[in-house]
């Protein structure tokens, strides 16, 4: 009887997941704009959980590669630029960038927006995405596992 009260136990925790329940993590308000070969997707990345998440990577049959990606601006002030100066003034400009990144945080109870300037995903696409399509990806994360979602490519704005 014991022997089957474990069996029975395991069973649950493998099938329980592939019968689609519930996840604490969550993926709302996806979203692209039209593009020729490589894509940015934003989104709302949600853990109701007690326990701190972390996206890990994400796929898409609509894409060779997904990585994670993170936008950032540097401040450059005229010293660092040689001390250049325009009308006698010193040039203060801002650098922007994008960095890979090997995974992003998701705190417990917490929301992190995956938006323009700063975290997103880029996708190598196998076709070009136009306005009214939709993608799927699938995130993968540390805790909740894998999490499919459908990306709609909006216009441009």
């Amino acid at each position: 009887m014991n022997r089957f009260v474990c069996s029975l136990a395991l069973a649950a925790t493998i099938v329980a997941p592939a019968l689609g329940a519930a996840t604490p993590v969550s993926v709302t308000q996806a979203w692209s704009r039209p593009a020729a070969t490589t894509a940015v997707v934003y989104a709302t990345l949600h853990n109701a959980a007690s326990i701190d998440d972390r996206l890990l990577g994400a796929t898409s049959p609509a894409a060779t590669s997904v990585g994670l990606h993170q936008s950032y601006t540097t401040k450059m002030s005229g010293s660092s630029m040689g001390g250049m100066q325009m009308a006698g003034m010193p040039m203060n400009q801002s650098m922007v960038g994008m960095r890979a990144v090997s995974f992003i945080d998701v705190p417990a109870h917490g929301v992190v927006k995956l938006q323009p300037g700063g975290y997103h995903l880029m996708l190598d696409l196998r076709r070009a995405s136009r306005a009214g399509d939709t993608i799927l990806v699938r995130w993968h994360f540390a805790h909740a596992g894998w999490i499919a979602t459908k990306v709609a490519v909006g216009a441009m704005q």
